[in-house]
This record gives structure tokens, C-alpha cells and sequence, in this order.
């Protein structure tokens, strides 16, 4: 980064500030400039103090409507020597960065936000207050929100909250690398996000979906144990699931499916040991598109889990094993019978 960015006072675009430790480079530089559309701030484990957090003066930023904070975004290896001794030290520094999250308090206009490698215990009070009233999108990544004593998250909130809702405009939601997450809130839920469409989580192999009614759209990236998969099926109005990258799975539960009956969409990528897909795909009569890739392991169809699907009319077969290409092939293939109704289906080496 230049130094001393805060003297182009008629600046209007920042799309990425690294905040540095020397004067000319610290986060205070962005007190006078009356910033647009989206910024992401990195490094913020080098802000001290919560007086240095509100000289960024982020409150007073209304035409800010995208925001992205992270404390060491990078694995330890990638850091400087200096900034490794600091990502090391004891726990103490969570209360210190709830301070400084906090004081990096952002307009209400505010409609997207993205914390990343937050090492705080709690998430900051006005996320439940102003600033949550019409944000429509958050994703938390790789951060210690919340831990208990053994430092593993479970909750993002452990409070009784069921009398008050957190966002009421947030319709998309995504929490990335927490692999002792297991749900969003111990009760309830529905009241909290009401208009919540869209979930993807990466690397939660313990997330449970709650019981939402209004999601509409799951992606589930990396590990995910039988619990949690088990658990879409909370999600009654979905229409659109991707499964990717679970890759010691080598089959799916047979209840993810059922409950399902609104699916339209299902994508299964890059389970490079799924040998078979469940029976219970025979359930979902309102799907349209069926999208299988990179699934090198799967050799054939479930018997009646295609056949019944009179909605379908997209399927792709893509760098699949090639015994599978093989019996779909079109006429002579041995599954083919369980694709034929489906107008021009797709294979893809």
C-alpha cells in the first residue's frame, strides 16, 4: 500500500486497505475518506486499540455497503516472522479484538459483511442492533467467535435469544472452516433469520442445518459427517442443493433427501469415493436438473433412484468413471433405460 492514503481526500473507491505499523499506513488513514461501495481491510490483528479502531471513523460511511475485515488471513507459514510470534500469543488478545471489532462499528447501510479469522469470544453488539437491520449477506471465516473453554466453537450464539430476531433482512449466510461448529443457535432459529435464502458452509463437518423454512439454496463445501448431511433435510423449502468435496464420503444417507419435496436442483461434485448415490433421489419428483461431476468412484444408478423422475429434463454426467459413462450410453448403455425419458442428457468425459 502507498503511504499516507488519507490525504487523497476526494477518493471515493478503496477496494483493499492493508493496514500497516507505521504512521502513514494505519487504519486511521481512512478517517477522511468518504469511501463507496466495497472495501476489504486485512491485517487487523495490528490494530492495539479500540481509540485507533475509531479514528476509521466507519459509522460515518453511508454509501459503504460492502465490508470485509480479517485478522491473519493467511496460514502461519505465509506470514512474516514478526506477525507469527504475534499470531501465537496467549488468548488474552481475544478480549482486545472484540474491543476493536466493536469499535469498527460500520453505517447501517451497510448490506454485506465478511469476518475472517476473528479471534474474539463474542461477536460484536452491533451486529444484533443497527447494523443488522438490513444486511443481506454475512460470511464468518476461520474465526474463534464464541469458543468455549476448549477453544472449540459450537454455537455462534449460546444465549436464550428465541425473544429477538438477529437479522431480519440477512438472506444470505456463510461460515467457513469451523470444524467444531455444530449449529447456528442451541434453540430455535426460525424467528432469528426469517428471511434467510441461502446457506454454504466449508469445512464444518459437525454444522447442523436448523430448521429453517425460508431456505431455498444449501452449498456444502469439504467434510461433512452423516449428522449434518442428515440435517438437510430441516431444510423443507429447498430447491437448490450442491454436495462438493466430501471426500472420504462413499455413500449419502438415505434421510438427506426425504423432507425434500420443493428440490429442483441437485449438483453432487468432486466425491471422488462415492460408489453409490441414495435411493431416496427416486422421492424428489420436482427435480429438474440432475448434475453429477467429478464423481470417479460412482459406477452406476440407483435402480429406481432416476427412473421415476418425470420432472427432469437436464442431466450432466461429467469426468465421471468411465464404467459409468459407459452404461449410460445412449441405446446399449446398461442404465440407460433410467435416463431415457430425460431430454438429451449430457456425458461428459
Amino acid at each position: 500500500m502507498p503511504p499516507r492514503i488519507g490525504s487523497l481526500t476526494c477518493l471515493k473507491t478503496l477496494s483493499y486497505f492493508v493496514v500497516g505499523r507505521k504512521k502513514g499506513y494505519q487504519l486511521g488513514e481512512l478517517r477522511n475518506l468518504d469511501l463507496h461501495g466495497s472495501i476489504s481491510m486485512t491485517h487487523l490483528e495490528r490494530v492495539k486499540k479500540d481509540t485507533e479502531a475509531k479514528e476509521v471513523n466507519l459509522y460515518a460511511k453511508a454509501n459503504l455497503h460492502s465490508l470485509s475485515m480479517s485478522w491473519y488471513k493467511y496460514e502461519l507459514y505465509c506470514l512474516p516472522e514478526s506477525d507469527v510470534h504475534e499470531a501465537l500469543k496467549p488468548r488474552r488478545y481475544e478480549s482486545e479484538e472484540v474491543q476493536v471489532l466493536e469499535a469498527l462499528k460500520p453505517h447501517p447501510n451497510l448490506k454485506c459483511l465478511a469476518i475472517i479469522g476473528f479471534r474474539g469470544f463474542r461477536l460484536p453488539d452491533w451486529m444484533n442492533h443497527s447494523v443488522s437491520k438490513i444486511v443481506v449477506s454475512i460470511r464468518i471465516e476461520e474465526s474463534l467467535v464464541l469458543a468455549n473453554g476448549s477453544g472449540e466453537v459450537e454455537y455462534l450464539e449460546e444465549d436464550d435469544v428465541s425473544t429477538r430476531r438477529w437479522f431480519p433482512s440477512l438472506r444470505k449466510l456463510s461460515i467457513w472452516n469451523f470444524r467444531n461448529l455444530k449449529g447456528l443457535l442451541k434453540k430455535g432459529g426460525e424467528e432469528q433469520f426469517p428471511v434467510l435464502e441461502e446457506m454454504n458452509t466449508d469445512n464444518c463437518p459437525m454444522f447442523v442445518c436448523p430448521t429453517l423454512s425460508s431456505v431455498r439454496k444449501l452449498e456444502i463445501f469439504g467434510e461433512a459427517d452423516a449428522t449434518s448431511l442428515n440435517s438437510i433435510s430441516n431444510l423443507c423449502a429447498l430447491t437448490f442443493l450442491h454436495i462438493s468435496s466430501i471426500i472420504k464420503a462413499t455413500s449419502l444417507p438415505e434421510e438427506m433427501l426425504k423432507s425434500l419435496a420443493n428440490l429442483k436442483y441437485l449438483k453432487i461434485s468432486r466425491l471422488c469415493n462415492l460408489k453409490e448415490l441414495p435411493s431416496s433421489l427416486a422421492s424428489l419428483y420436482a427435480l429438474k436438473s440432475l448434475d453429477i461431476e467429478s464423481c470417479y468412484a460412482l459406477e452406476s444408478l440407483p435402480d429406481e433412484g432416476v427412473k421415476g423422475l418425470t420432472s427432469l429434463t437436464e442431466f450432466l454426467l461429467i469426468s465421471c468413471s468411465p464404467t459409468l459413462e459407459n452404461r449410460c450410453e445412449k441405446g446399449i448403455g446398461e442404465d440407460w433405460h433410467k435416463i431415457a425419458h430425460i431430454p438429451n442428457p449430457k456425458l461428459y468425459e
